[in-house]
């Protein structure tokens, strides 16, 4: 069964933290992969990567491998419930709009952005503006075969996450302060306890974002290791990372600062965006 903007409403009302984090987990992987029969397996979609961050939070709303639970548990428990209560509805109104009318048609970007939903979030338009012309592109290249399709695909979807990563996190901040409270040098303490599950295993935000084994030795997939895409190029830089293939600095020392938290997320994106492991059920 499709995820329905009902269900999503009801997962986000539900009263144990734990509980409520499993079906949060296992309704962003459903809806990945409901968005996937439109945009496709190709690129990992921002709801695939969502599953797998969910689960990994799902380990510190239990209390697993905290020291001291400073207030932690329940201000990342409350930041998953926002984020999914405030993202899901939108990927919801997409996903019907286009199975509606029967693929990413015209009609049906209309019908998403007449949502209320999406009155109040300009990133977010932004974003869907380039799934939907990914989405299309496979409407025309099933297979994404011209490596010109191909390579704009990825570089849509790619803007789109990160778009959607630059909103959810702006949502999340006061979550995140929240779940690390002391800041400062303890703030820098604490960041080095804080991972990424990815299908390698843990990797540390503390350090730069590693180079994924499904690449065999490269930093990022080949068509996304030179960016041409200029809205792009601008976003990657406005998080101060580099277009080319450098990915120092990519590291987040400090978890709780936006800036930093952003930098890292969209390296990371980008050097996992065809790992399709986050397809699958993330470990938790």
């Amino acid at each position: 069964m499709p995820v329905t903007r009902q269900h999503v409403e009801a997962v986000a009302a539900m009263a144990d933290p734990v509980l409520r984090n499993v079906a949060i987990t296992a309704t962003y992987r459903d809806l990945a992969s409901d968005v996937a029969e439109v945009l496709g397996r190709v690129d990992v979609n921002w709801l695939a990567f969502g599953a797998w961050a969910s689960a990994t939070a799902g380990r510190v709303i239990r209390g697993e491998g905290l020291l001291v639970d400073w207030g932690t548990s329940r201000a990342v428990a409350e930041g998953n419930r926002a984020i999914i209560a405030d993202i899901g509805p939108r990927f919801v109104a997409w996903r019907d709009a286009c199975r509606d009318v029967g693929g990413p048609t015209d009609e049906a970007l209309e019908r998403t952005l007449a949502e209320p939903v999406f009155a109040d979030a300009p990133a977010l338009t932004e974003a869907f503006l380039g799934y939907h012309e990914a989405a299309r592109l496979r409407t025309e290249d099933p297979d994404l075969s011209d490596p010109r399709r191909d390579k704009r695909h990825a570089e849509l979807v790619l803007r789109a996450n990160i778009l959607v990563a630059a909103h959810e996190q702006q949502l999340a901040d006061r979550f995140v302060d929240a779940a690390m409270p002391l800041g400062g040098p303890a703030g820098l303490l604490t960041t080095r306890f804080v991972s990424v599950v990815t299908p390698d295993g843990p990797v540390s935000v503390a350090r730069d974002v590693p180079r994924p084994s499904y690449l065999d030795g490269e930093v990022y997939p080949q068509v996304l290791q030179t960016l041409e895409d200029r809205a792009l190029v601008t976003l990657v830089r406005r998080f101060g990372q580099d277009p080319g293939t450098d990915v120092r600095h990519s590291d987040a020392p400090t978890w709780e600062d936006y800036e930093e938290r952003m930098g890292y997320i969209t390296c990371f994106f980008r050097c996992y965006q065809r790992e399709l492991r986050y397809f699958d059920d993330p470990p938790g």
